[in-house]
């Protein structure tokens, strides 16, 4: 699985007329974006730069931007973007996370059910980005669905969301392992959400968070 067939299925969901702030949540009639906002705030307060990665709709952002200082959206769909607050310390950049260049850095880089989305090739380079784009010190935050006893690999039709969908749900020691040869340090994993969350018997929901380290330089 490659990351530009996750992004036909996100075109299909972007372009559809019925398209609205709850489009991206994949799991119908579930959202645990209050959860998501809070445990970010938990890392983050109003002298934090926050670059988000995979903002979707926004439905994590709206409940953030007035509590940091600066916000940094990259989603490469704007259909999406188009619902996300308007407001100063708000930047929206609508590519996808290999074309954004900036000369900023960030107190806290997020991704909240993105990494799924690309192979463990292409994972490695967005986390190698991620790393250059914290500043030493900063905090990167990743929450995903995980394979719980191996890697989970879905491509073909789902009658969920009426259209062809991919993931890679890796296993969470392995992406742990991938953080930690980039140069991440004090990994730790959190259960943030409650148990109905987790729908599948192979999957399971966590957050990742890592620190860049104060005396090392980008590997």
């Amino acid at each position: 699985m490659k990351n530009s067939e996750a992004l036909k299925f996100f075109h299909h969901m972007a372009t559809a007329k019925e398209c609205n702030p709850q489009s991206v949540k994949l799991a119908h009639n579930t959202d645990y974006t209050s959860i998501d906002a809070t445990f970010i705030l938990q890392y983050a307060d109003k002298n934090s730069s926050v670059l988000d990665i995979g903002s979707g709709t926004g439905l994590t952002i709206n409940k953030i931007y007035d509590k940091v200082q600066t916000i940094e959206c990259v989603e490469p769909f704007k259909r999406f973007t188009d619902f996300i607050t308007n407001s100063d310390n708000v930047i929206i950049h609508n590519c996808n996370v290999y074309d954004y260049e900036t000369t900023k850095v960030f107190d806290v880089v997020t991704l909240f059910g993105v990494m799924h989305y690309f192979s463990e090739d292409e994972v490695i380079k967005v986390y190698k980005k991620c790393y250059g784009l914290l500043k030493k010190g900063g905090i990167i935050i990743v929450k995903n669905q995980f394979g719980i006893h191996e890697t989970v690999e879905v491509s073909g039709y789902s009658e969920e969301n009426k259209t062809n969908y991919y993931s890679s749900y890796r296993k969470l020691d392995e992406e742990m392992d991938i953080l930690k040869n980039i140069g991440f340090e004090n990994i730790e994993v959190h259960d943030i959400y409650p148990p109905e969350a987790n729908r599948w018997d192979n999957t399971h929901f966590y957050a990742i968070v890592g620190r860049k380290p104060l005396d090392e330089e980008q590997k």
